[in-house]
């Protein structure tokens, strides 16, 4: 028995550098995004602060769809894998729940092997949705674009990000943020459009290194954030008229560094 033990824990010490045995059974194309900026508050909800306030989460979520690998110099279109939270083609992402429960999806996952991954130089998604499936009647809509927090109507499609905060010394102070295509040309709401002016789909860059075998994301909502003034509007709406105030977060998800690798630049990132 005592040789029997000594052979298991000196297995172990041999397979302190595999990647196998601490990622378990993660595949390689499974992606958690942590937002390092968010704190547990009550009730299983996040908190955040910004500019010296303290804000409860109430949501936060987006839709993630064409991802892509560069490898040599060249674009490779990728899939997700389907689960509840993911069809082939379109990811939902959600992070406004503290607790361990259904309500969050933190993952993203790949269709891609470990070879491949290796051999990029970096990753891209849209945080949006095609025309025809942003636009789709709900009648049509099949998960993940089922979600009635995140759809708009037929005219202005879904929100293809969506953020509530909630001033925690105020709880009547309320900021929303909802970013959805604009311009859309229909006749009532309950219409598809022909065109919409303006897109508002964002895209989403990660340069990597080669040779990284285990995949993790950074997020931060204060960089999000950073400098928009949560007091000017209560609610800033992509898909209608708004305050001059709600383009700065377009500027900040388009401009600011929100979202990057985990580890230092010189592992994840080409010089």
């Amino acid at each position: 028995m005592k040789y029997a033990l000594f052979s298991i824990f000196f297995t172990l010490f041999l397979c302190t550098g595999c990647d196998s045995f601490f990622t378990g059974d993660r595949d390689p194309g499974d992606i958690p995004i942590t937002f390092t900026d968010l704190s547990k508050g009550a009730d299983c909800g996040y908190e955040v602060t910004i500019d010296k306030d303290i804000w409860r989460v109430n949501y936060l979520a987006f839709y993630l769809s064409k991802p892509e690998l560069k490898v040599e110099g060249r674009w490779i279109p990728l899939k997700f894998v389907p689960n509840k939270w993911q069809s082939t083609d379109i990811a939902f992402m959600a992070f406004h729940q503290a607790c361990e429960g259904p309500q969050n999806n933190e993952h993203i996952v790949l269709d891609a092997n470990e070879a491949l991954l290796k051999r990029a130089t970096e990753l891209r998604f849209n945080m949006g949705l095609d025309f025809d499936e942003n636009h789709a009647p709900r009648v049509a809509q099949v998960p993940p674009l089922d979600k009635p927090t995140m759809f708009q109507s037929t005219r202005a499609g879904h929100n293809f990000f969506r953020l509530e905060l909630q001033n925690t010394r105020q709880p009547t102070t309320i900021w929303s943020f909802l970013l959805a295509s604009g311009g859309c040309n229909a006749d009532s709401d309950n219409e598809v459009p022909t065109r919409c002016d303006y897109p508002n789909r964002v895209t989403v860059d990660l340069p990597m290194a080669q040779n990284v075998s285990t995949l993790n994301l950074k997020a931060s909502l204060q960089q999000i954030l950073f400098r928009v003034n949560l007091k000017a509007v209560a609610e800033c709406n992509m898909a209608h008229d708004h305050d001059k105030s709600c383009e700065k977060v377009m500027r900040n998800l388009t401009e600011r560094r929100w979202i990057h690798w985990d580890a230092p630049e010189k592992v994840y990132l080409k010089s």
